[in-house]
């Protein structure tokens, strides 16, 4: 190992020539958990990485949200006894359709696929669920944001987006 250093005129100032045990130990096997550091003589040493800091959990705990929010949008409404697409696409359809004031061939198709009598007071009144349900997805997501921002790194380890 050392012969490797000195033939590329590479041995930094301060090195030390350790064993081939000690570098099979603390390079070789190192695993990830682990990070190398200057133990006593300046010999390396192994010793654990530390933790994210409870900026980076915040940050990654953050980092879920946005995934979370387009699932719970996407995932549908149930409304007047049936459940209903809510995806962008759905959402412009309706709004499409309430532009247009009117509703083609006076039914609208369910999560299920099926053809559903719907006339335009019952489009709107599907709208406004949809449009409540979105507030309710954002604002639950705000109190979110708000909660990470005061938790502690141990609340934040535990912390999974929902409801």
């Amino acid at each position: 190992m050392i012969a490797d250093y000195l033939a590329n005129d590479a041995w930094p100032e301060d090195g030390k020539p350790i064993s081939d045990e000690l570098f099979a130990e603390v390079v070789l096997t190192r695993s990830p958990e682990k990070e190398m550091q200057p133990g006593p003589g300046g010999l390396p040493i192994l010793v654990d990485r530390p933790g994210p800091t409870i900026e980076e959990r915040r940050a990654s705990a953050m980092l879920l949200l946005p995934a979370w929010e387009a699932s719970e949008r996407a995932a549908g409404i149930d409304h007047a006894g049936r459940r209903w697409l809510t995806t962008p696409e759905a959402l412009q359809d309706i709004r499409d359709s309430l532009l247009a004031a009117l509703v083609p061939g006076n039914q609208w198709i369910d999560a299920n696929r099926n053809a559903v009598p719907m006339d335009l007071p019952g489009l709107q009144a599907l709208w406004q669920a949809c449009v409540s349900r979105g507030a309710l997805i954002y604002q639950r997501r705000l109190q979110m944001e708000a909660d990470i921002a005061a938790m502690t790194a141990e609340a934040m380890q535990a912390f999974v987006p929902g409801w």
